[in-house]
């Protein structure tokens, strides 16, 4: 039963690839020098909530999360994850985004065993000044799904 639990509890398919180095990323809020802010990576979200409506339970739904680095260094995600099993980050980008460069985060609701309104929270992590960004699903899971 343990180990069932923990299977259900993916909350990204960890597909990281190892290809980012150090030399990728700017990370001057490290405290040891002044930062200038206007030099830092910027991720804009077209949106960053996503009203997903009334879901029949058992039902999945997949959002892609559209956002454009702003900034003028590359951005990189380094981790994208949500606080529930049933909400899983499967796709993001794993190399740095240049400047003026976009891409998308795909993220999967499953309503199974579910009822009632959802509000599930997803955090990107980045080299961003904040350095996470709160993306949000919501939607109301009602009834199950009729027998096929």
């Amino acid at each position: 039963m343990a180990l069932l639990l923990l299977a259900g509890c993916q909350l990204t398919d960890h597909s990281e690839r190892d290809e980012v180095t150090t030399d990728d990323i700017a990370f001057p809020n490290s405290g040891h020098q002044d930062v200038d802010l206007d030099e830092m990576p910027v991720i804009a979200f077209e949106a960053t909530e996503h009203d997903m409506g009334k879901i029949i339970q058992g039902a999945r739904v997949e959002h892609r999360f559209a956002f454009t680095n702003t900034g003028r260094t590359p951005l990189v995600l380094s981790d994208v994850r949500s606080v529930c099993g049933c909400t899983v980050a499967k796709d993001w980008p794993k190399d740095p985004i240049a400047p003026g460069d976009g891409g998308g985060i795909v993220v999967t609701f499953d309503s199974e065993g579910r009822t009632g309104v959802q509000h599930k929270p997803i955090t990107v992590v980045a080299n961003t000044n904040p350095p996470s960004t709160v993306l949000t699903l919501t939607g109301e899971v009602v009834g199950p799904r009729p027998s096929e």
